[in-house]
């Protein structure tokens, strides 16, 4: 088994396992476990993972990055609306 196909398996087990957690929860702390997954993962397989899926990977995390801002942004903007 590659590693890709690994990684891709442990990011997929962490969403189902949040999707379980969270439940009916916040959509916003549903994305925000899978960021801190999606870094952890990224973290761990650095050694072991070539520059190509690092790039691959860390697409996924910019676009993360991005929906954090939203979120933090909503929440000021609510915070600072009372």
């Amino acid at each position: 088994m590659l590693m890709s196909e690994k990684i891709t398996l442990v990011i997929a087990g962490w969403v189902l396992l949040v999707l379980f957690i969270t439940g009916d929860a916040n959509l916003e702390i549903f994305f925000i476990l899978i960021f801190i997954g999606v870094l952890i993962v990224r973290e761990l397989t650095d050694v072991f993972t070539t520059v190509n899926l690092k790039d691959r990977i860390n697409i996924f995390i910019y676009l993360f990055i991005l929906v954090f801002i939203v979120i933090v942004g909503k929440k000021i903007i609510s915070v600072l609306a009372i």
